[in-house]
């Protein structure tokens, strides 16, 4: 019996041993999270510490102590152990640093997103504010009207890679239905929509010449590349189209123009064309020659890509600015309810083209969703970069040339807002497609052949 309570006694012992071992080292870990935790981060310990700690034995005591005059400590000291402490007064102002630098970071971040659609809606305000200067002191009839637009297409030239375009050329059907869509399709329904809303008054006859002149215009280069890219499309097409449908529309764009608004055309085929090939053809000429010719050219024109892309966006605004700045000089027909009517009538329009333009692909080239996604962008966008210039070379005497390029603003904020909302979700659609035609292509019962951008992409 003795032995039995000595052997009990003696496996207490060996558990209260344990326990206290275990407490021992709990208290340890605690005590050491808490104070690397007050080293990093002061403000975090106070409470959680001391109600953490009071559960374990009597034996951490002394631990809690400790940790307690540790946090009375860091108050009173600006370091511990190398690490900056800082009390709740001395972090607030960093917080408050802290916000406003995250907020100037987003309205950068924001502005170097969309920065040309910012900088046209400052143009244009600045322009309200004292249209004299861009109407008559800055001579636009030159700076504007010449200078700009001559850098503007040059530096397009000079920009464009003609290798890469080889290849995509090759896809004539595609390219054609693109082409005929944008030019023809849009421009019909577009006029037909303007002469109703003219002869009821809805709009007045100005904002019609708008609305008709925007439809004839063609496809923008950069944001037709950048949705087409966002969207997993294929860049190549997307180069081929932009380029050609650029060179063609400036002989095209009149042409249509002309036969939609017939004697209200206020178009001056001799004059107008000489204007376009010194403006527009010649400039564009002389940037192709440039960088095939000269040495060096090639590897420039890449390296500052992005610099001729912000120069000609510059000219850009320029051009709007002294365009608006001699709308608002010269008195309007056109009311601000006829002007909200034409605003919705432009995104209404493009949505609508949008759709039946996806309906087109889907039955064309349901099989390849790259060509698809490229297609809707093709067929719809219009240029404002190389719009409103070729609008100035067309219109350069016409007091009402501001109000004619309005509907083009208005068309361009609409197409960027759009295709950035829809690029991610295209994007997820192609990769989709790929994968599915892919895995149909390794059933044995599946004949046909799969698509060639699929072929291209599992090689």
């Amino acid at each position: 019996m003795d032995n039995i309570n000595r052997n009990s006694n003696s496996n207490d012992m060996i558990h209260n041993s344990n326990q206290d071992e275990n407490d021992d080292v709990s208290s340890q870990y605690y005590a050491a999270h808490d104070a690397l935790d007050l080293m990093m981060c002061p403000d975090r310990v106070h409470e959680r510490t001391f109600e953490a700690l009071p559960s374990m034995t009597r034996n951490n005591n002394n631990n809690t102590n400790n940790i307690r005059s540790l946090v009375s400590s860091s108050t009173d000291h600006s370091t511990h152990d190398g690490y900056p402490v800082q009390s709740d007064l001395q972090q607030e102002p960093t917080r408050t640093t802290t916000t406003i630098q995250s907020w100037k970071e987003y309205m950068i971040e924001f502005y170097k997103k969309d920065s040309l659609l910012i900088d046209v809606l400052l143009a244009i305000f600045i322009a309200k504010l004292y249209p004299r200067l861009g109407a008559e002191l800055l001579f636009p009839e030159i700076t504007a009207h010449w200078v700009a637009v001559i850098v503007i297409f040059y530096l397009s030239g000079f920009a464009m890679r003609m290798e890469q375009l080889s290849e995509a050329a090759s896809n004539w059907k595609f390219n054609s239905f693109v082409i005929g869509y944008n030019f023809i399709g849009i421009s019909f329904v577009v006029t037909i929509v303007a002469n109703y809303f003219a002869r009821n008054e809805i709009v007045s006859e100005d904002l019609m010449k708008g609305m008709i002149i925007c439809s004839c215009l063609s496809m923008p280069t950069n944001l037709m590349l950048v949705l087409s890219v966002s969207s997993n499309g294929d860049e190549a097409v997307a180069l081929f189209l932009a380029t050609i449908m650029n060179l063609i529309g400036v002989i095209i764009t009149p042409l249509l123009v002309f036969l939609y608004l017939q004697e209200n055309a206020e178009i001056d085929f001799v004059s107008t064309y000489k204007s376009i090939s010194l403006r527009v053809l010649l400039p564009v000429t002389c940037g192709i020659i440039s960088r095939l010719k000269i040495p060096g050219a090639d590897r420039f024109a890449m390296e500052k890509r992005q610099f001729f892309v912000k120069i000609r966006e510059k000219c850009l605004i320029y051009i709007i600015y002294a365009t608006f700045c001699t709308t608002f000089v010269v008195d309007t027909d056109s009311t601000r309810s006829q002007i909200l009517i034409m605003a919705l009538s432009q995104v209404i329009l493009l949505s609508a083209s949008m759709v039946l333009a996806w309906i087109f692909l889907f039955i064309l080239y349901n099989r390849d969703p790259k060509l698809r996604v490229v297609g809707l962008f093709g067929c719809t966008t219009k240029t404002i970069a190389l719009g409103i210039p070729l609008i100035s070379a067309i219109y350069e005497d016409s007091p009402r040339l501001g109000i004619y390029t309005l509907p083009l603003l208005i068309w361009y904020i609409s197409q960027l807002i759009i295709g950035t909302m829809l690029a991610p979700r295209l994007s997820r659609f192609v990769t989709y497609k790929l994968k599915k035609y892919e895995m149909e292509g390794r059933l044995p019962w599946f004949d046909d052949k799969p698509c060639i951008c699929m072929t291209e992409n599992s090689g």
